[in-house]
């Protein structure tokens, strides 16, 4: 209920004087009203301003802090990509040097390969031609181990003397090899020694005794490598093929340069 409502109910009953005292009542009352809505104004007006200055305060702030951490940032951020770009320059300088250095000893182990693969192939051709040279001994002494077991030890000996040098299959065998004759040359000295023991002169009958203990150990060679002697020489020429073929290509290549 409004004041002049109320004024008007209290002071009805009293007619002219009442009407004198309602309007002098709504008059008042007006104006305390618009009073107290100017104060609540002035009172929102001062609270408006007070909110203005602490958040321009807060924002001055705000963009003072923000403004250290992007330059923060930014030193950082130089700083990082300096450092990337340090980096970066270091491992390539890395990269280009090893990759040279890489050229060189590619080039100087293969160079060695190729000695290495040519050495066998004269080898090969050795045992070839022997082959050829004494068919009529080894049709007569079919029984006499010697050429088998010296051609073995040949090929164990140049094999084994770069290892590095050759093709892992290569390798695999020549390992192979190496090892299943090393037993039987080792197992045909044994028995050459207790053959030797055995016999008390110095007779021609008690040598050929020892000679004939020893080979009875070698010709088990054959059964024991003959495969892999085999296996060995095909692996060779697989080899010298592959060797062959990058020669081949080197080449074609360097003639198409120039």
């Amino acid at each position: 209920m409004e004041i002049t409502d109320f004024v008007n109910q209290i002071l009805l009953p009293f007619g002219g004087t009442s009407a004198v005292l309602i309007a002098l009542a709504a008059f008042l009352g007006h104006i305390n009203t618009k009073r107290i809505i100017n104060g609540d104004l002035a009172q929102h007006k001062l609270s408006l301003e007070a909110f203005k200055k602490e958040s321009r305060l807060e924002l001055l702030s705000v963009k003072s802090n923000n403004s250290k951490e992007i330059e923060l940032l930014k030193l950082q951020h130089q700083k990082d990509m300096e450092s990337i770009h340090n980096s970066f320059r270091t491992q390539f300088l890395k990269y280009e040097a090893y990759n040279s250095i890489s050229k060189e000893k590619y080039q100087e182990l293969f160079e060695k390969r190729i000695g290495v693969y040519g050495d066998f192939l004269r080898l090969k051709k050795e045992i070839d031609e022997s082959i050829v040279e004494n068919a009529e001994f080894f049709e007569v002494h079919d029984d006499d181990p010697s050429h088998f077991t010296n051609t073995v030890k040949k090929i164990n000996d140049a094999s084994q003397a770069n290892p590095m040098l050759i093709s892992n299959e290569l390798a695999q065998l020549s390992n192979e090899l190496y090892k299943k004759s090393s037993q039987v040359f080792s197992n045909a000295k044994v028995t050459a020694f207790y053959a030797e023991i055995s016999g008390f002169n110095d007779s021609q009958e008690h040598h050929e005794y020892v000679m004939e203990a020893e080979n009875s150990e070698l010709r088990k060679m054959f059964s024991e490598c003959g495969k892999l002697y085999e296996e060995w020489f095909d692996q060779l020429d697989a080899d010298v093929s592959k060797i062959r073929l990058i020669l081949d290509m080197s080449s074609e290549f360097l003639n198409e340069k120039h």
